[in-house]
């Protein structure tokens, strides 16, 4: 936008010679802001909006003690509570699928999964790339360019969202396990059938 502006004022200098000065110095200005600008944001970012609902859940998770113990998302009435060992906690997908209106129930794990890999790299964008394979009881979803560098957080939001959303979509518990893959997040979700 600065660009274009700065190049629009210096060809106004050209046409308008009793203001070519005033408008000179303002073209060159704007295409100064428009060069400094294409530096600045050349870094991939995460929303204010997500970046905040993340850090909300994960400040009232981190008050409680956090069981070393595998967790899973399981659907109640409520929406999805992160249970982990024998405390439930408030899972960070949660609050950031609450706004994503296309999370119904689902009748196949690959349906829902086509959902929410568009949700992570397309609305959330907390991942550059996601590819999901499937089958009957389990998904493997492989991340590339996770904004969330980190495979260590408790309740990882890649994770919580592929947890919540399957647990939500398919109205069974999950179970989540991250790892990394030659620079890659890789998160396996298994169904469960026990509540």
């Amino acid at each position: 936008m600065f660009g274009v502006l700065g190049l629009a004022l210096v060809g106004g200098g050209l046409v308008i010679s009793q203001f070519d000065t005033l408008l000179f110095v303002w073209g060159g200005t704007a295409l100064f802001v428009a060069f400094l600008l294409s530096f600045v944001m050349t870094g991939t970012t995460v929303s204010s909006a997500v970046a905040t609902d993340i850090y909300t859940t994960m400040a009232r998770n981190v008050q409680q003690p956090r069981p070393a113990t595998d967790h899973e998302y399981v659907p109640d009435s409520g929406g999805v509570t992160l249970v982990a060992g024998d405390r439930e906690f408030d899972p960070t997908g949660e609050q950031l699928l609450r706004a994503h209106d296309g999370l119904t129930t689902a009748e196949t794990i690959g349906t829902q999964l086509s959902v929410l890999v568009d949700v992570l790299v397309n609305d959330l964008e907390l991942a550059a790339r996601a590819t999901a394979t499937t089958d009957d009881e389990s998904a493997t979803v492989t991340v590339t360019g996770s904004r969330i560098g980190t495979t260590e957080l408790f309740d990882h939001p890649v994770a919580s969202v592929i947890g919540v959303g399957l647990a939500h979509g398919l109205g069974v518990p999950v179970t989540v396990e991250t790892s990394r893959e030659d620079g890659n997040l890789v998160v396996v979700a298994n169904l469960t059938t026990s509540e």
